[in-house]
């Protein structure tokens, strides 16, 4: 039982404007910001290669709003990375489009 006459006539009606669905809005927008997990799972996989010999000391934790959070091993360790926070933030940010990564900071949780 239909209840509009247009259902019966055009069962597949498109709706007008640029997304039929709000499931392609999504699918839009996703490819047009660049997915954080895409960005998430480039950084893992740089990480290391980036790091170099620190890398063993040094472990990613979070990244929260640009934030880059890092567990040092040891005092020296936290330090290391204070002084080379900068060049790690370049060197990283290198493989995205835009710069996503815009502080580095140390936890100990």
């Amino acid at each position: 039982m239909c209840r509009y006459a247009d259902e019966v006539v055009s069962p597949e009606k498109q709706k007008p404007g640029r997304w039929s669905t709000a499931g392609d809005l999504v699918k839009s927008f996703s490819y047009r910001a660049g997915t954080v997990n895409d960005k998430l799972a480039l950084l893992n996989a740089v990480w290391d290669k980036e790091c170099g010999a620190y890398g063993k000391h040094w472990m990613l934790v979070a990244v929260k709003r640009g934030t880059l959070f890092v567990r040092p091993k040891s005092a020296a360790a936290a330090q290391e990375l204070q002084m080379r926070s900068g060049a790690l933030l370049r060197s990283l940010n290198k493989y995205f489009s835009r710069p996503w990564i815009v502080a580095v900071k140390t936890t100990y949780r």
